[in-house]
């Protein structure tokens, strides 16, 4: 609990400043915020408040809130202040994992989002190929390269900063870019969530890890995910240097 300073949003994104937030989404004194409406619409570029189409049955499909849906549902008006919490994932939204998960790999491939997807193909008994299953993007180029560049380097100074929230990712054999998240359930308790990909360079994995009910901010989820990257990429390098 301390202040953060001047902070850019490379670094909001690596301290995970939530005030910037607010402000970025809702506005403060001369500065205009997005706004709700642009929120929900790029949320829903993202693939956000809808089923990701993965094939697997009983997909949740989220939920994302604005003033339209408030007025018909609860018969209240949107105030800033649902802006500023949605504004940090809280609030009027609900998400599953495989939509952050699917929203990450869209910012780590360059703007692309790709229906997940479980089955590559289909084989016969004799292993003969009945049926592929290629990539399916859903949606591209509505966000700029540059605007990507600056999303993909707060994540990055997210593990190479001091101050950054995932510093331990630097000691894994892989570079990777982060981002970490904490909701409050209103329990007391909390969703400690992470996402990462890499190697930051070129990347070729993404991962979600979530940890509901956890009694503190804590760091519960960089150890699952140090535990997963050095299992994988070592055991990956083992099946390199013995082909």
């Amino acid at each position: 609990w301390t202040t953060h300073g001047l902070t850019n949003i490379r670094k909001a994104i690596a301290e995970s400043c939530d005030v910037y937030f607010y402000i970025l989404g809702g506005g403060y004194k001369n500065i205009k915020g997005l706004g709700i409406e642009k929120i929900s619409a790029y949320l829903y570029k993202y693939g956000f408040g809808k089923k990701t189409g993965i094939d697997l049955p009983s997909e949740n499909s989220g939920f994302v809130g604005d003033s339209i849906w408030k007025e018909e549902s609860l018969g209240k008006v949107w105030y800033p202040g649902d802006t500023y919490n949605i504004s940090i994932g809280q609030g009027y939204i609900k998400a599953t994992p495989l939509q952050v998960l699917v929203a990450i790999s869209a910012i780590a491939n360059g703007g692309k989002v790709v229906k997940p997807q479980i089955v590559q193909g289909i084989v016969d008994d004799n292993k003969n190929i009945i049926q592929t299953f290629a990539p399916e993007i859903i949606s591209e180029n509505f966000i700029s390269s540059e605007n990507l560049k600056v999303v993909q380097e707060g994540m990055r100074q997210t593990v190479t900063s001091a101050s950054g929230s995932a510093p331990s990712f630097n000691a894994l054999p892989i570079s990777l870019a982060a981002k970490s998240g904490t909701a409050e359930t209103g329990s007391g308790t909390y969703h400690n969530w992470m996402v990462v990909y890499g190697p930051y360079e070129d990347p070729d994995m993404a991962m979600i890890v979530l940890v509901e009910n956890v009694s503190s901010f804590g760091g519960i989820t960089q150890g699952v995910v140090r535990e997963i990257v050095n299992y994988y990429y070592e055991k990956n390098i083992d099946k390199d240097s013995n082909n």
